[in-house]
């Protein structure tokens, strides 16, 4: 199934974080720009969605989607999926007209590209919240996992084009992977939940099972993205 996300305002607190803010608001010339850019994203996201829920079973190459060609491989999915009985898998996307604003300000104003980056990364997130709810609605007799992303851990990023595919992602909301298995539109995401009869006790996404903790500007701040 493939549905819309409408999304009215965009957590412009998450943004800021996004921008490095951490003891300290954004002052006023800086608000009215978020607040500008804002309003141009919202003008032009398509928030979509798809998700499908299969059966899974653990085995020694990394946990199977019954009835798929699809593997979850690696050591931190499995341990992420410990327990369950069924997985969801999840793809959103804010649709590659949010990819044309973001070329067309990287050429004119760098600094609303760099602000409509970190809106569009709060957006996405919020579009991920609701069909975690959405997944969480339709079986409700379930318990879930946090969303575990591709690339997390190693969880190998190169799955996206088969997790797409099993997806069918590209004809349902126009999402690909590029040959080095970055998504577009830009501002996408794939993940996968574990479901179960019981009630799970995951530990929550951290530093150590992401695939940016290297590189990641929040660790660089002394923060992290679920503080």
């Amino acid at each position: 199934m493939d549905k819309v996300i409408h999304i009215k305002n965009i957590n412009k607190n998450e943004a800021a974080r996004y921008l490095g803010y951490k003891d300290t608001l954004p002052d006023v010339e800086m608000t009215k720009i978020i607040l500008t850019c804002e309003m141009e994203l919202l003008k032009i996201i398509r928030p979509q969605y798809v998700y499908k829920i299969f059966d899974i079973a653990f085995e020694e190459d990394g946990v199977h989607l019954v009835g798929t060609a699809l593997v979850l491989k690696g050591d931190s999915i499995k341990n992420h999926l410990k327990g369950c009985t069924k997985a969801a898998i999840m793809c959103t996307t804010l649709s590659s007209d949010v990819d044309k604003l973001l070329r067309a300000n990287e050429i004119s104003n760098m600094v609303n590209a760099i602000v409509i980056d970190a809106l569009a990364n709060a957006a996405i997130e919020q579009v991920c919240d609701e069909v975690e709810k959405i997944i969480q609605e339709a079986v409700p007799e379930y318990c879930h996992t946090w969303r575990f992303g591709v690339g997390y851990g190693d969880f190998p990023i190169s799955t996206q084009k088969i997790f797409l595919d099993t997806l069918n992602a590209s004809k349902q909301i126009g999402v690909c992977a590029t040959e080095s298995s970055i998504l577009t539109p830009r501002k996408s995401v794939t993940c996968v939940l574990g479901l179960s009869t019981e009630k799970t006790d995951k530990e929550g996404k951290s530093c150590e099972n992401c695939n940016l903790k290297d590189t990641c500007s929040f660790r660089k701040s002394g923060t992290t993205c679920s503080n």
